[in-house]
């Protein structure tokens, strides 16, 4: 079970890594092409739609098996691979779920007030500046956050468990 509560948290920490590298090396990239109110439109979008449960399941997942299984680990002896989970797990709350939820998520609201339809270039212009820059800024920070945590399980995943009688000494 432990070592399947292990894989789970990898493959989860893996997606949103992944998504979110995708995001950064692909849709950023295009979408800084875009007209002001096309931005803020297709971000809007998006921002809906990876509100599902295949997104869920990993965004929530990874910072749920993290902990678990560093406390699976960490019994009865900490190990070096309950430290890396720990770091992980310390990594991915605060620099991926933290950093969404304390800095995109907000963001991506305040974006979803502004109404494209009837606003002028300028109020576009304006409402995408104060989006973009700081949103990317976050974005980047919790990209590197889940890439480091998902490295930082793959080691532990690598790193060979004590044995028994080695633990209790």
């Amino acid at each position: 079970m432990k070592t399947f509560l292990l894989a789970l948290a990898t493959i989860t920490t893996g997606l949103i890594a992944g998504v979110y590298y995708a995001f950064s090396v692909s849709v950023n990239p295009a979408f800084a092409g875009l007209p002001d109110g096309a931005y803020i439109e297709a971000m809007n979008k998006i921002n809906v739609a990876i509100v599902n449960p295949a997104f869920s399941l990993s965004f929530f997942g990874a910072p749920l098996l993290l902990p678990v299984v560093t406390w699976m680990y960490a019994r009865p002896a900490f190990s070096r691979k309950a430290g890396y989970l720990l770091a992980a797990s310390l990594i991915f709350w605060i620099g991926s779920l933290g950093v969404t939820v304390a800095g995109n998520i907000p963001l991506n609201d305040k974006l979803a007030a502004f109404v494209v339809n009837g606003a002028t270039a300028e109020q576009a212009a304006t409402a995408r500046k104060a989006f973009a820059g700081a949103w990317n800024n976050w974005h980047a920070l919790r990209t590197w956050a889940s890439i480091i945590a998902l490295v930082l399980t793959v080691m532990a995943c690598l790193t060979k468990d004590a044995p028994a009688q080695a633990a209790k000494r």
